[in-house]
């Protein structure tokens, strides 16, 4: 594993999927993805992959990196929290990915889902 900082977010790099945890009240914009996404870009190449957001903290996304930010091998999104405000909003946000989606409560199952998915 791989760890990245930056000052609005860690990213955690595996061999099949990264885990990006947002810091408390940012809000991730078209061009703070961008900076995740050359970091996922440059570490997975042309693998393929997939995306865990871990929600543990208050912040929002632009709808603008599911219409723009995506990356053609990241082939899934899983969205981890226990609160019922980012359900809500993961609700909204698969509406906006084309591809796999799931919501977990727990890093674990969402890890498990993950090693489980290639």
């Amino acid at each position: 594993m791989q760890l990245h900082t930056t000052d609005f977010c860690s990213i955690e790099l595996y061999e099949k999927y990264v885990i990006v945890t947002v810091n408390e009240g940012v809000n991730l914009t078209l061009d703070k993805a961008s900076i995740i996404r050359k970091k996922l870009q440059s570490y997975y190449k042309n693998q393929e992959f997939l995306l865990i957001s871990n929600r543990k903290n208050n912040h929002e996304v632009s709808g603008e990196i599911y219409k723009r930010g995506q990356l053609a091998n990241m082939k899934a999104l899983a969205i981890v929290s226990k609160k019922k405000t980012e359900r809500d909003k993961a609700i909204i946000e698969q509406k906006l990915f084309d591809k796999s989606f799931a919501f977990f409560e727990n890093l674990d199952e969402a890890k498990s889902w993950a090693e489980s998915y290639f």
